[in-house]
């Protein structure tokens, strides 16, 4: 893969702040993730931003049968509200650890970019608990912010789970 061409002068200072700021998102997503603090979570997202978890094996109708009406029928979480619920956990739940490495911003073109990484999320007891790639697209928001406007996860692996390759 060749590196990014670099612009020159101010629009080479907006474009490295611009790839730090998205690179910081992905880490403010993980850490949101591992603390359960689902107003951080939900606030790495655009308004109306989703989540395809569909890779792992989650369908609408599973999350129905445990009472949670989160995902839609394609597998995505829709809107912040949602994007909340789905990282809010219940005191005394497990805390997973997601480690978000070699994070690459694919295209960047003033207020719209797409990006990949992997992740790796560790169990409580310091187990593989799932790994995978997002790939994602991420705009700058109203208010200036980065932001994941679109995220799939792309599961490799969930719980001991080897998951098709799509």
């Amino acid at each position: 893969m060749t590196p990014p061409a670099v612009p020159s002068g101010d629009r080479a200072l907006r474009e490295v702040a611009d790839r730090l700021a998205i690179y910081e998102l992905y880490a403010r997503y993980a850490q949101a993730a591992d603390l359960a603090d689902g107003a951080a979570y939900a606030d790495c997202f655009t308004e109306d931003g989703w989540t395809d978890i569909s890779s792992f094996g989650h369908t609408a109708e599973s999350f129905r049968t445990r009472g949670l009406d989160l995902l839609d029928e394609t597998g995505k979480v829709r809107g912040r509200a949602r994007l909340r619920a789905i990282a809010t956990k219940t005191p005394g739940a497990p805390l997973y650890h997601h480690l978000t490495v070699n994070a690459v911003v694919t295209s960047y073109e003033g207020d719209r970019a797409t990006g990949s990484a992997y992740f790796v999320v560790l169990a409580p007891d310091g187990r593989v608990h799932q790994f995978g790639r997002y790939e994602d697209v991420v705009v700058r928001d109203t208010d200036g912010q980065w932001r994941f406007a679109e995220r799939r996860d792309l599961a490799a692996f969930n719980s001991g789970t080897t998951l098709p390759q799509g």
